[in-house]
């Protein structure tokens, strides 16, 4: 008798088709998790940050990741907790934002050493039970400061922060089941590498192998060392292995091997012809809520930014006449920046002028709105009292101003570090980060402002055939 080298053809294919649906469907949306988990914890850091209830990690923008290093959750004190945990809660924020940014979402990088870190990582902070009986120091104090924040916080603001607390314990649930998954997945892509090196090497001795359970197991350490050297050998896998050939219910072991590598097929809901695409709209309208911590933070670096990009040597004089004008309510002096702006689509430089004020009060003014379209927020209910299409103008002419925002400030970033005064620049304020922050929400808007002109157009084209919406 001889093993199954059907099978193993079979087994092959099975973990191919598995590993290309992994990269091309499952991990992606592990990304759009992620990238919704550091939203959510910045949001959290922002506000009680902005609340001075914890102090940020001074060092966080000179740090270069190059690797998932869990935080700490060893104990502290109660007086500990704004340094400390201020400074956890950075580091988490800033691991979240090199996975969404600077790591490839592939089955080949998901080891099994980077699912345990990860897993390892979702426990740092346990966002499905915020609260002050925690027994972890790190979920503990997050649930007494934000304890603290609530009081005097405006209801729109306390609003986002329960919003972003329910997101981070909805979304954990869902990443840690798909790295379980990839887990699971990566000891059969083991298992299938082993027999690929192994069972099918031409030293291999199928027919030895073949007379027993026991003799394969042998056969397959022998060849282990030959092939890997030192490297540690897998008995619970190779084990599975012999049972998947000799086992005398290998025909049922197979066949629940080739069930867990299926593909699952997508569940398409039979409830209605189409989605209401006037609530996906207002859903994208919510969605630019997370717009308004991120402005919030960015205007005060830019105003720090701005100040030092101005500062000037007053004598006694000057200073008179600035306070004299200041009392008369006389205008001061604008304060304007010719910023040089490459265009992303041709490359084109061009100069961009920024009056100052003007510029910062826009930033605040867009803050307020995007923090009043939060679930009950004030301005969100006019909307959904709007029209469908005055909605969609609104939100395509939000999308298109923050794109322009966006540049803008980004072209600052460079502009501050190359004019500041050489003997000021240690004060600068880097926005990088946080540009990185406000970027992931344009894309994340934008694709769900495509989500709702494809189901628009989908309804509209069944309404001309005469389908209604509303059918079963």
């Amino acid at each position: 008798m001889e093993l199954d080298k059907e099978f193993f053809s079979q087994l092959e294919q099975a973990l191919e088709q598995k590993q290309n649906w992994f990269n091309k469907e499952r991990l992606p949306e592990l990304l759009n998790h992620y990238r919704l988990f550091y939203t959510c914890v910045k949001n959290l850091n922002d506000m009680l940050t902005k609340k001075s209830l914890i102090i940020p990690d001074p060092y966080k923008l000179d740090k270069r990741i190059s690797e998932i290093v869990v935080p700490d959750t060893s104990p502290f004190s109660e007086g500990e907790i704004p340094s400390i945990l201020g400074s956890r809660l950075s580091e988490f924020e800033t691991m979240l934002d090199f996975l969404c940014t600077y790591f490839r979402f592939s089955v080949e990088n998901f080891t099994v050493d980077v699912i345990k870190k990860l897993l390892e990582m979702n426990r740092v902070f346990d966002w499905t039970n915020v609260s002050m009986n925690n027994g972890k120091a790190n979920t503990r104090s997050l649930a007494i400061v934000l304890n603290q924040a609530r009081v005097n916080m405006p209801a729109v603001v306390i609003s986002t922060m329960t919003d972003s607390l329910e997101k981070c314990s909805s979304v954990t649930t869902q990443i840690n089941k798909t790295l379980n998954e990839l887990a699971v997945f990566q000891k059969e892509l083991l298992k299938g590498r082993i027999r690929k090196d192994i069972i099918e090497h031409p030293d291999f001795d199928d027919k030895k192998a073949s007379v027993s359970a026991e003799e394969e197991f042998n056969e397959i350490k022998r060849m282990f060392a030959k092939i890997y050297g030192k490297k540690t050998f897998y008995v619970d896998l190779v084990n599975e292995i012999v049972k998947e050939d000799q086992a005398p219910n290998k025909a049922e072991i197979r066949g629940k091997l080739f069930s867990m590598l299926g593909i699952p097929e997508k569940v398409v809901k039979q409830e209605k012809k189409g989605p209401e695409a006037k609530e996906l709209l207002i859903q994208t309208v919510i969605a630019l809520n997370g717009f308004s911590p991120i402005l919030s933070q960015l205007q005060d670096k830019l105003s720090n930014n701005f100040n030092l990009l101005f500062i000037e040597k007053k004598t006694f004089f000057g200073k008179l006449i600035s306070k004299i004008k200041k009392s008369l309510g006389l205008r001061q002096r604008e304060r304007i920046c010719n910023v040089p702006v490459i265009d992303q689509k041709n490359g084109t430089k061009s100069i961009k002028k920024v009056n100052v004020n003007e510029f910062l009060i826009d930033l605040d003014k867009k803050s307020r709105i995007y923090g009043s379209l939060g679930i009950n927020g004030s301005e969100l209910e006019k909307l959904r009292n709007a029209s469908e299409d005055s909605v969609l103008i609104f939100l395509n002419k939000q999308i298109s101003e923050n794109q322009q925002i966006f540049v803008t400030i980004n072209a600052l970033d460079d502009y501050f570090k190359a004019n500041v005064d050489v003997f000021l620049r240690a004060k600068v304020k880097g926005m990088k980060i946080d540009l990185s922050s406000y970027k992931n929400i344009i894309v994340a808007v934008n694709k769900k402002r495509g989500e709702y002109v494809a189901v628009r157009e989908e309804n509209e084209q069944m309404e001309k055939l005469g389908i209604l919406n509303n059918e079963a």
